[in-house]
């Protein structure tokens, strides 16, 4: 895997152009989301439209010379759109008479699917309300639409390859990739996931390729074998690393000591020790726990000794009182039997 945009806004909906030379994509470097162009070796994009409305890329027309997408610009409402084309080199858009649609693809002697309302069903998972996900063919470019099968669930994303129409949807609980003949018959499940929605399917006319959770997939359609794609991204873990947070910031609470030279307070679910004016700082801490950091202290008091901090702790999950030594070496005592209600 290689980066081909280092843009200062965000790119969405990415389309090879059929011969593979282009990339189509949606992006929003000057505003609204518009429709780019870009080499698919890499280089500079080129804007192709100047609608300041949505336009969300969906493909390329059958001969590649326009890309298709969808746009609000002629609609009275946001977020509703029908399917438009523009020409590689700009220009006025051109409406397509396909009516409204987020998704669309191409079948052999002319026929046409597109899909309406959702994109995206793991946004709304197990929608199932008036504008759910729904299919509609036109067989043999006739202009005449149908509904392409009846399903109680959310689908989207129609994909021709061969004789077989494929399809996302999550009518038996989960978004997985299906597929019907173009009549709406013999409906099949390629995919079994369950812990994750199958999202953004996309074909190059015989494989497809999606991602669940953060991970890539090819569906070949002809085996009906699926692999899991890996890319190595080596990244240095930024937001992983440790940072030092201003603790007045997230100071939660502070107690006196006794005699009014030290101070215990909590910042950020830890608990500190520290002297007024002198002194190191201690960190209220279990030696013989191994995952300290995942464990919560709050309202930490000094008992009346001077010597020890007692805190609720929500240390295996379940929060009970801990008395600790300050500067000690020894575990502190749990009071885990006490119905703290």
């Amino acid at each position: 895997a290689r980066r081909l945009t280092a843009n200062l806004a965000i790119t969405t909906q990415p389309f090879y152009s059929p011969d593979g030379s282009l990339i189509a994509y949606s992006g929003r470097e000057e505003g609204h989301l518009e429709v780019y162009s870009m080499p698919s070796d890499g280089g500079p994009p080129c804007r192709l439209t100047y609608l300041g409305a949505n336009s969300t890329v969906v493909g390329w027309s059958r001969d590649g010379k326009r890309v298709l997408f969808t746009s609000d610009a002629y609609q009275p409402f946001s977020g509703t759109g029908g399917i438009v084309s523009v020409g590689l080199e700009g220009g006025l858009p051109r409406n397509e008479p396909y009516g409204l649609a987020v998704s669309i693809t191409f079948g052999h002697d002319g026929g046409v699917a597109i899909g309406r309302h959702s994109n995206d069903p793991a946004r709304w998972k197990r929608y199932r309300g008036g504008t759910a996900g729904d299919l509609w063919i036109d067989p043999n470019g006739s202009g005449e639409f149908r509904r392409l099968v009846d399903l109680k669930g959310n689908m989207a994303r129609p994909m021709w390859i061969g004789d077989r129409i494929y399809f996302l949807s999550d009518h038996e609980g989960v978004g997985n990739i299906y597929s019907c003949m173009p009549d709406g018959s013999d409906i099949r499940r390629h995919t079994h996931h369950v812990d994750y929605f199958v999202r953004y399917p996309s074909t190059d006319g015989r494989r497809i390729v999606y991602h669940a959770g953060a991970d890539l997939y090819v569906l070949d359609s002809s085996t009906d074998q699926i692999c899991k794609v890996d890319v190595e991204y080596r990244s240095p873990r930024i937001q992983r690393q440790r940072k030092y947070a201003d603790p007045a910031r997230y100071l939660q609470g502070c107690a006196l000591h006794p005699e009014g030279h030290s101070v215990a307070v909590t910042v950020r679910g830890k608990c500190v020790a520290m002297g007024n004016w002198d002194g190191p700082a201690v960190i209220l801490s279990d030696p013989t726990c191994s995952d300290e950091g995942s464990v919560r202290y709050r309202c930490a008091t000094w008992l009346q000794d001077g010597k020890r901090i007692a805190a609720m702790v929500d240390r295996d999950g379940e929060e009970a009182l801990e008395v600790h030594e300050v500067g000690g070496e020894n575990a502190p005592r749990r009071f885990g039997e006490l119905d703290l209600g």
